[in-house]
């Protein structure tokens, strides 16, 4: 273990350079799947060299979630299963060891028939994540295991398997971990978030792992705003046009902030937490805001809010604009605002010409988003520009009937619209604008 080791606190991260976001969620809450024919026989195998008396474990997190992983974690052109299980109090009696009750056992196969190749100790009480990747340019497959251990701490270690041995590379307490290629030298390295340790007094920090073919090693480290207490996402993306950047939204109390990593010459930076940037300050906002890529171009955007036309801090439910910002020149800087209804799960890209012109109220009758032009202020803005209302399947066709159109849906809702019939304000949209600016958004 590094001088870096410690214990670290809960988080989620994206798993590749897509512009994708991954935020918390109830997936731990979830059944576990059935396993398959083939696991099947990899579970009787298992059952066969660790004894039936066990139960098996899934990891929490991660695009890996079954209790059976199989792989070619070798480079042999066969696949091998890792599998993840704990022995039953009155189940095989202990090897001798003090190595707890969760573990993870190798399986290879030989003419389809599979057998144990190895058994060991897990480094927690619960398997989070699992990621199997070659990291740097050695070429070698490394299986890395993030455990959870009784306090909700995490650690992980790396492995690489290679003549039916077992070797562990590297270990190292985490937050959150994911592999990308942040250096853009064309190969993956592993990506670790180190939260605040206030039993040690280490301070945040992110750190770029990879393998040489000799050892497993921090190539890079920076350090992470030390005033976030956990982190609500991380979203990977790019800035600019062929930057690799991860975003990571910070919590500090009830508000969010957001720091942008990258690589320059292989040395990672965040340019928006030097002493001297203000750029951290002007990405605070409601911590359910979480960074995306709103118009999915890979480029992340960071929300931030201001008053929509008519609304002030002194407002009662005042209604706010979600402006998607972008760093551009070390910079925060507006790209696009919006509308973003968090219950409903969806946000209105506002055009460019309703800037200051145009205000919104929730209709108390029929629960839609009224869009109208304002005229100076909330009591005499009446004339509407366009209605948005989320509905259920069985009241769609009600809303048909009503002269409602549809936008979108996903799973039950359905998302629909409703323009004035006889008018030339030019202010109203076309169905296309409408149609284009509205994005269904990923609950957390």
């Amino acid at each position: 273990m590094n001088k870096y080791a410690a214990a670290g606190i809960i988080c989620t991260a994206a798993m590749a350079l897509s512009g994708c976001v991954l935020g918390n969620s109830v997936d731990s809450l979830l059944s576990p799947p059935e396993i398959s024919e083939e696991q099947r026989d990899i579970f009787d195998a298992l059952k066969k060299a660790a004894g039936s008396n066990i139960s098996l474990q899934y990891p929490r997190s991660g695009s890996y979630r079954s209790a059976f992983i199989t792989e070619d974690i070798d480079s042999d052109g066969v696949k091998e299963s890792v599998a993840f299980y704990m022995r039953s109090a009155d189940g095989m009696p202990s090897d001798g060891k003090n190595d707890g009750s969760l573990r993870v056992n190798i399986l290879d196969s030989v003419d389809g028939s599979w057998y144990s190749a190895c058994d060991f100790a897990a480094s927690g009480a619960a398997i989070d994540r699992v990621i199997v990747s070659q990291i740097g340019n050695s070429g070698r497959t490394q299986l890395i295991i993030g455990c959870t251990n009784t306090s909700g701490d995490k650690s992980f270690r790396s492995y690489v398997y290679s003549g039916k041995t077992l070797v562990n590379t590297y270990a190292d307490s985490y937050t959150s971990m994911f592999v990308s290629d942040l250096d853009k030298d064309g190969f993956q390295e592993l990506s670790v978030i180190h939260g605040n340790d206030p039993f040690t007094g280490r301070k945040a920090f992110f750190s770029l792992i990879t393998d040489d073919g000799e050892s497993v090693f921090s190539s890079s480290i920076v350090n992470l705003n030390d005033r976030t207490s956990e982190y609500a996402n991380i979203a990977v993306g790019r800035v600019g046009e062929d930057t690799p950047a991860v975003f990571i939204d910070g919590v500090t109390g009830r508000m969010a902030s957001t720091e942008i990593i990258y690589c320059i010459n292989g040395i990672l930076r965040n340019p928006l937490y030097l002493s001297e940037s203000e750029n951290i300050a002007k990405t605070v906002r409601p911590s359910e805001y979480l960074s995306m890529d709103i118009d999915l171009d890979g480029i992340v955007e960071i929300p931030t809010q201001s008053y929509f036309p008519g609304y002030s801090s002194e407002s009662t439910d005042p209604f706010l604009i979600t402006n998607w910002n972008v760093m551009e020149s070390f910079e925060i800087v507006k790209k696009y605002s919006g509308y973003f209804d968090l219950n409903n799960g969806f946000c209105f890209i506002l055009p460019n010409r309703w800037d200051r012109v145009v205000t919104v109220k929730s209709d108390s009758k029929t629960g839609d988003i009224v869009f109208l032009k304002y005229s100076g202020d909330i009591i005499s803005s009446t004339e509407e520009l366009v209605r948005l209302t989320a509905v259920s399947k069985g009241e769609y066709k009600i809303k048909l009937a009503q002269g409602y159109k549809f936008i979108r849906s996903r799973d039950n809702v359905y998302y629909m619209y409703r323009t004035p019939a006889d008018t030339d304000e030019p202010l109203i949209l076309t169905e296309s604008e409408i149609i284009n600016n509205f994005r269904i958004i990923n609950s957390r």
